[in-house]
């Protein structure tokens, strides 16, 4: 499940380190594999957010990122947009590619 803060919206919006729009892998995995869903990111000093779009006001997950790193992740997909993959790894907790 998500973990640490309830879910809600931005506050402040000076906080606001980078947002814009990335593909989520979804956990749930169909007859096809698992999907990649566009959503609205947005990161401040210790919350990643995501949203359906920019217009959302209630985020569909939020983390904390204490403890998370990013690396490289050019294997999880074989098109075009595999040379900007990454994952979001912390150690016992759910990685997001």
């Amino acid at each position: 499940g998500l973990e640490e803060a309830p879910l809600k919206p931005v506050q402040d919006a000076g906080s606001i380190l980078m947002q814009g729009y990335l593909e989520k892998r979804s956990r749930e995995h169909s007859f096809f594999g698992s999907e990649w869903q566009k959503r609205w990111c947005v990161l401040n000093r210790r919350t990643f957010y995501y949203y359906a779009n920019e217009k959302s006001k209630h985020p569909k997950g939020t983390f904390s990122i204490e403890n998370y790193s990013a690396r490289l992740a050019f294997h999880l997909r074989k098109d075009s947009r595999k040379r900007c993959c990454f994952e979001l790894i912390c150690p016992g907790k759910r990685t997001y590619e």
